[in-house]
């Protein structure tokens, strides 16, 4: 049971930390984008992994053994897994925004996920912040609502 409620604790911190830096400008350096993003994302990430491992010590007081050792494990892999997130995930992060900043590989510079290519999703999912980045067209409202019609039936 543990892996998992530890694979959703990580999971949300690295949700919020890549939501946080979404929301950032994306013409600025990728420097200035995870310095904002942390900034935003960091206080809720810290408080939320070590209420839940102090959550875990309180419950390691217990006079069951096996729950004692459960509890004490959580909390450790608790603190285990912020710090993880903070030296791993951040910059795994940082090398994809300098991908994404760059434009290379990114889903509408490939050659099978442009608009006028019949392969892949044609540049569908992408947001209209995604296109203006990437240098597209946004999509007519037009062009929207006749998809929307189109998927409906």
């Amino acid at each position: 049971m543990l892996p998992f409620l530890l694979i959703g604790i990580g999971v949300d911190d690295m949700f919020v930390i890549v939501n946080a830096i979404d929301q950032t400008d994306n013409t600025k350096s990728v420097r200035h984008r995870i310095i904002e993003g942390i900034m935003h994302a960091g206080p809720s990430i810290t408080i939320t992994s070590f209420t839940d491992a102090l959550a875990f010590f309180f419950g390691s007081t217990t006079s069951l053994i096996a729950l004692r050792s459960f509890c004490y494990f959580a909390g450790t892999c608790c603190i285990m897994l912020y710090l993880c997130v903070l030296t791993i995930f951040c910059p795994l992060l940082v090398f994809d925004l300098r991908r994404q900043h760059a434009m290379k590989g990114d889903c509408c510079r490939l050659c099978c996920c442009k608009e006028d290519s019949i392969i892949c999703c044609r540049g569908y999912f992408l947001t209209d912040k995604q296109r203006k980045f990437s240098g597209l067209a946004p999509r007519a409202s037009k062009e929207i609502s006749q998809k929307e019609k189109d998927l409906g039936s």
